[in-house]
């Protein structure tokens, strides 16, 4: 049966491939089937789609909402699994939805910096991540992406060819977390991006 997401995501994949020989480590840490979320730093709009590109299940993504404000955006990005979410004031919508997915058994891919790094270093995770975390009650997989902010850095210019590579670490499971018990969801964030910051 065609589907329109994975022919996207081939395509993403093909063309990742060919300018920027795109390879992932650690594939293996992927769970086979059941929800997870993938917690990946966030340098450059590259990301999304590099990082789902080799995942031959179904995934989703939260996305700024104003990407989907220009026509033909507005159709395009939810046919490949993207979530609006507004940035700039408090929203539960985006977050609710995530949660639905996550409890229906689906991946989820989430940004826990909340927006692209300027100079391509690790950003504090914004809380949001941790309230994902606890009410998803599911494993999160820490990723972290090479090359892509040398590619296309905030701000600057797409380059055509480069390096990226992707690298999957093990599962990390939160259910027993002190964290989690007492709702600290900014310290979840602060171990999630620790466990990004081991991945090399």
């Amino acid at each position: 049966m065609f589907s329109w997401y994975h022919f996207i995501r081939r395509l993403f994949w093909l063309v990742l491939r060919l300018r920027y020989n795109l390879r992932y480590e650690g594939m293996e840490n992927l769970p086979a089937s059941g929800a997870y979320i993938i917690a990946c730093n966030h340098v450059s709009f590259i990301d999304p789609p590099a990082v789902g590109a080799g995942i031959t299940r179904d995934v989703y993504y939260l996305a700024r909402k104003t990407l989907f404000a220009p026509p033909v955006m507005d159709k395009f990005l939810p046919s490949i699994n993207a979530i609006p979410v507004d940035q700039d004031k408090p929203d539960m919508t985006g977050l609710k939805k995530i949660i639905q997915i996550l409890r229906r058994g689906d991946p989820v891919v989430l940004f826990p910096e909340g927006s692209r790094s300027v100079d391509g270093t690790l950003q504090p995770a914004m809380p949001g991540i941790g309230l994902l975390v606890a009410k998803g009650a599911v494993p999160v997989v820490p990723a972290r992406i090479f090359g892509a902010y040398e590619a296309y850095p905030r701000g600057g210019k797409l380059k055509l060819s480069g390096s990226l590579r992707i690298v999957f670490g093990r599962p990390v499971d939160f259910s027993a977390s002190e964290e989690l018990k007492s709702k600290n969801y900014q310290a979840i964030g602060d171990q999630i991006m620790a466990h990004i910051a081991t991945l090399q």
